[in-house]
């Protein structure tokens, strides 16, 4: 080999033995190049001395203008890209990549490229990164060459982050105004409502919570060592926890079931009752699942309030009831689509963090008691109102929690 090869020597790359997302281009930190002879390649068929070097046909060797269209290479296959939008993987735009300023023109196109979905581009990607973009740019004719840096540049100084995203749920409830703020009322009422002995609490399900025992113990964390969970694990069933959290302390009232009927819910209902008794009044705040309006809650509820039952055969009626504030027991459901206002969802992310993501459970009673020593442990020194500051106007918060 030695003997064979010098630095005066460059190989020359073969037409037939391309891939397909090789193309002819060398892409770089600095953008898109094409290969230049002063760039040494190796190739494991094929080599022939610098001085004989040719660029292959098609390729460009000057800079591209802004208005020049994209040079395209042939498929191993002998497919000739002809689509202006063709899979990138099958072509490369060969464009240098030379230091240059951009006027603010383009650097404003750029950025309105940038939110645009790209399917709109016919690029079939979800989200555009900066080598998707640089290449765009260029295919669009925006630019005749921009470096991927050059682009990323631009994205911060706009605080555009095409690459970052998160869920969000849209509400199609028609009351949604009405029901959101009557909730926001009550969470910025609560200590004031608590001193006159009326109780809020949010109430939901936590359901299929798994029982997982780790085939293998945990090895703790070390100096320079996080812990490590052994990702094997043997599963023992699943439990549902009813959780109510009171919104003036924070504190947690729970029931652990197999699963969410009904009768469970209702029993729960007048477990709450039974646990305030001392309250004049309790409101529950909690979602439009079927079971917070059944009938038998309907019951439970007229029971306990010691109130006559009105007819409760439809929905509407049942829901009209337990939504009287002439009651003991008063239900204010959250819009649809809309749990976030539903203030125990944050807890049961604490309860997932702290006990059931990185737990090891033996069985079902071993879950179990893990629950209950946790609600315990947090009710005794972890509890606190939540700051809560959504009013329905945005950044708007007319109390405090002390």
């Amino acid at each position: 080999m030695n003997g064979m090869w010098t630095t005066n020597m460059e190989v020359r790359p073969c037409l037939s033995i391309l891939h397909p997302h090789s193309g002819f281009g060398l892409a770089t930190g600095n953008g898109w190049k094409p290969l230049s002879g002063s760039v040494p390649r190796l190739s494991e068929t094929c080599c022939e001395p610098e001085s004989s070097y040719s660029v292959p046909t098609g390729l460009p060797t000057g800079r591209s203008s802004a208005n020049s269209e994209p040079a395209w290479t042939l498929l191993s296959a002998g497919v000739s890209v002809t689509s202006r939008r063709a899979w990138t993987g099958s072509r490369t735009v060969l464009a240098p990549a030379g230091r240059r300023r951009f006027p603010p023109q383009e650097q404003h196109k750029i950025m309105a490229l940038a939110p645009r979905p790209p399917a709109q581009d016919d690029v079939p990607v979800t989200h555009w990164s900066t080598t998707d973009l640089a290449q765009a740019a260029v295919e669009d004719g925006i630019v005749g060459a921009i470096s991927r840096a050059t682009v990323w540049r631009l994205l911060d100084q706009a605080a555009i982050k095409p690459h970052r995203w998160h869920y969000w749920l849209h509400s199609p409830d028609p009351d949604f105004e009405a029901k959101m703020l009557a909730i926001v009322a009550l969470y910025l009422k609560a200590q004031r409502l608590a001193k006159r002995g009326e109780i809020i609490l949010s109430v939901d399900e936590k359901t299929r919570i798994q029982a997982l025992q780790r085939r293998y113990p945990h090895k703790p964390p070390r100096s320079g060592s996080i812990e490590r969970i052994e990702h094997e694990y043997i599963r023992h069933g699943t439990r549902c926890l009813t959780a109510s959290l009171e919104v003036a302390t924070g504190e947690i009232y729970g029931h652990l079931t197999d699963n969410r009927p009904a009768e469970v819910f209702a029993d729960f209902v007048a477990s709450v009752s039974h646990y305030y008794r001392k309250a004049k009044r309790i409101h529950f705040v909690l979602d439009n699942l079927n079971t917070h309006w059944h009938e038998m809650t309907c019951r439970a509820v007229a029971e306990l309030s010691r109130c006559p039952l009105p007819p409760i055969t439809t929905g509407a009626q049942r829901r009209s009831f337990l939504t009287k504030p002439n009651k003991r027991l008063v239900f204010h459901f959250t819009p649809s689509h809309a749990s976030w206002l539903n203030q125990i969802e944050i807890w049961f992310g604490t309860l997932t963090r702290k006990v059931i993501r990185r737990g090891d459970f033996r069985s079902i009673d071993d879950l179990d008691t893990k629950i209950i020593k946790f609600i315990e442990y947090y009710d005794e020194f972890l509890a606190h109102p939540y700051r809560w500051t959504y009013t329905g106007k945005p950044l708007a918060a007319d109390e405090r929690v002390a």
